[in-house]
């Protein structure tokens, strides 16, 4: 029965990611796509089937079962233009088959506002606008028999622009599968699953949800060394994959790597295009304060390198 469950999200699972969508790239909540950890990050973001830690919530909400102690984590982004990033969760392990979990993230920038004369050429500046992005969720997660535990994520979403704002309700849904390889998990994830409930103009338009779905690998020979890789498919975009790499070098060292297949999607023609989709970043353990640190830069080529830090507290 074990080999058959992993031979069949083995196979049947990539048929529907490979699967091309006529309507590439037109989905609303674009900000939904973006993840905060740190160590993901230098990790390519192939975390689908890690999920171990309370970032799990942005990954997978089936590998929260993993947790066995009460676990809050905390993440600071530099992004691209200016945007500043954050997200914060916390996971309390019921006991050593059910896990809950609250988290939040959000997004913001300002602009300035230009103006045009009636021949439509630059007038100056009148002001600022703004945009922001936050996100309020809640998990669960279960242990189900040896190889399989599952977990769900409800989630209300507020998107602002200027003076316009947007709301929705989505789900995420995840397994996580010990396949019969004692080195190897399989995880599943379909992420942004749901509804708008308002709407950014009178004309009630509605945005398509960003929905995804994942199929990661993670590959632990041993306990220093982990091993991940993810195929991604935005059901409104091409598939692309993620990769990563973690080797604990001392008990409170760790260093990472990554690199996303999609590299091409920031191209701009420069000289720093070849360093896209490439990620590294450090993990430091301290033991002694109950205390994790993450950091991780990631490329984007020419447009620039965008930074992350995460501290997660073991209680």
């Amino acid at each position: 029965m074990k080999r058959n469950l992993t031979l069949i999200m083995i196979i049947l699972l990539p048929v529907i990611l490979f699967a091309q969508n006529e309507n590439a790239g037109t989905s609303g909540f674009t900000f939904l796509k973006v993840n905060y950890s740190a160590r993901a990050a230098a990790m390519g973001n192939a975390y689908t089937g890690l999920s171990n830690d309370a970032d799990a919530v942005f990954f997978n909400p089936a590998g929260l079962v993993q947790i066995d102690s009460p676990q809050a984590s905390i993440t600071y982004m530099s992004y691209l233009d200016g945007i500043n990033c954050g997200s914060a969760a916390y996971v309390y392990p019921v006991d050593d088959k059910t896990s809950f979990a609250v988290f939040a993230k959000g997004l913001s920038a300002t602009e300035d506002r230009t103006i045009a004369d009636e021949m439509g050429q630059y007038a100056g500046i009148d002001g600022t606008f703004g945009m922001s992005d936050f996100i309020f969720g809640i998990s669960v997660a279960r242990y189900l028999i040896d190889m399989l535990d599952v977990g769900i994520n409800a989630k209300f979403i507020q998107e602002s622009l200027d003076d316009n704002s947007a709301s929705a309700v989505v789900l995420d849904a995840g397994i996580m599968h010990q396949s019969t390889n004692e080195n190897l998990k399989i995880g599943i994830a379909l992420r942004n699953i749901g509804k708008q409930l308002t709407y950014h103009t009178d004309d009630e338009y509605e945005e398509v949800m960003p929905t995804t779905l994942t199929v990661g690998f993670n590959y632990h020979p041993q306990e220093k060394f982990y091993a991940t890789a993810d195929i991604y498919k935005p059901l409104d975009n091409d598939i692309f994959g993620r990769f990563g790499l973690e080797y604990q070098v001392h008990s409170m060292l760790a260093l990472r790597a990554g690199y996303k297949t999609n590299a091409s999607d920031w191209a701009t023609g420069g000289e720093n295009d070849f360093l896209s989709g490439i990620s590294f970043g450090t993990g430091f353990d301290l033991n002694k304060y109950n205390l994790k640190m993450d950091y991780a830069i990631v490329s984007y080529g020419d447009l620039g390198f965008v930074n992350q830090i995460s501290v997660k507290y073991l209680f």
